[in-house]
């Protein structure tokens, strides 16, 4: 059985429960420093201990990481670089200067984007370059991660704009509605979608995206898209938030040829969207958004100045 893409192996009073993935934060850039990517990794775990496990039904951890070689081998890595040429230097000790040089040409193709597959593991793991928003970014690729782990789950429902028309959809839970933000410990990370998003017609009340940014089923947001695959013709197809006419990314043949999960040949396609420098905004339902990061830095600096104090006063009982 399986839930999200994830086995379900365990049970409790006779209900299934999923196993617990684990996604380690890595950073190979001199540009973030160790502090900041454990202040992420924070804000990221709590987004999916209290944002994300309870309306998708699947636990995870999140944790930084130092390097790549002391991450355990079952964690799903995040791997944030700044530079291609800089990420290929890191990595040649372990993959030779030719294979560096493929690297980062691949990079220069705008073809390693995004979850792939490591094909000697079979183990999920994402790139993200840094960019002011880069938390949003980690944030995104995490919860797609652990959404679909391994980039093939299709969703049946009706063809966006076109209710007589039914599509497969490749779950891809930030791409709809990728520009938007919202604050966790003062934090930006990623809106998400929820399950109600394929919903057949829209209630009041239901959320389609935890921000409320999404508003109905289906609703593709500016700077976002969905993918599906048409059963007409088996071929992959993109819409785009604004647009009504779907974009071929791969037909039927080119999918026969390829051995690649659906999300890969999706975040490798030039064609993709995305997000340029100053893309990303706070979904409307932020309250003082812009006000996050300092208010949380004032009542971080005051927690720690009680414990502080706190501590010291053990110190004065002992007199």
């Amino acid at each position: 059985m399986a839930l999200g893409g994830q086995a379900v192996s365990r049970t409790r009073k006779g209900v299934p429960v999923p196993l617990t993935d684990h996604v380690a934060l890595v950073s190979l850039t001199n540009r973030v420093s160790t502090s900041e990517l454990l202040q992420v990794a924070a804000a990221v775990q709590k987004q999916v201990a209290r944002d994300f496990t309870p309306v998708w039904g699947l636990p995870a951890t999140v944790d930084a990481f130092a390097d790549l070689t002391t991450v355990p081998s079952d964690y799903h890595l995040v791997v944030l670089f700044s530079d291609p040429d800089d990420l290929a230097g890191r990595l040649e000790f372990a993959i030779g200067r030719e294979a560096a040089t493929s690297l980062i040409d691949y990079f220069d193709r705008d073809e390693l984007q995004g979850v792939h597959l490591n094909e000697f593991t079979r183990q999920p793991f994402a790139l993200v370059e840094w960019s002011d928003m880069w938390s949003t970014t980690m944030s995104h690729e995490t919860l797609e991660m652990l959404a679909d782990p391994y980039g093939n789950r299709l969703i049946a429902a009706a063809r966006a704009g076109f209710p007589d028309e039914r599509v497969n959809y490749l779950l891809e839970i930030c791409d709809p509605c990728q520009t938007q933000w919202y604050p966790v410990n003062g934090v930006p990370v990623s809106d998400f979608y929820t399950p109600n998003y394929f919903d057949p017609v829209r209630v009041e009340g239901i959320r389609y995206s935890f921000t409320g940014a999404i508003k109905e089923p289906l609703e593709i947001l500016e700077g976002g898209y969905v993918t599906f695959i048409d059963p007409r013709d088996s071929g992959l197809y993109q819409l785009r938030g604004g647009e009504t006419r779907p974009v071929l990314l791969a037909d039927i043949a080119t999918l026969r040829e390829s051995s690649e999960p659906l999300r890969c040949l999706v975040d490798s396609n030039p064609q993709t969207p995305r997000l340029v420098p100053g893309g990303h905004s706070a979904a409307p339902s932020v309250i003082a958004a812009l006000g996050a990061y300092r208010a949380t830095e004032v009542a971080a600096e005051g927690a720690a100045l009680r414990t502080a104090e706190a501590v010291y006063s053990l110190t004065q009982n002992d007199r």
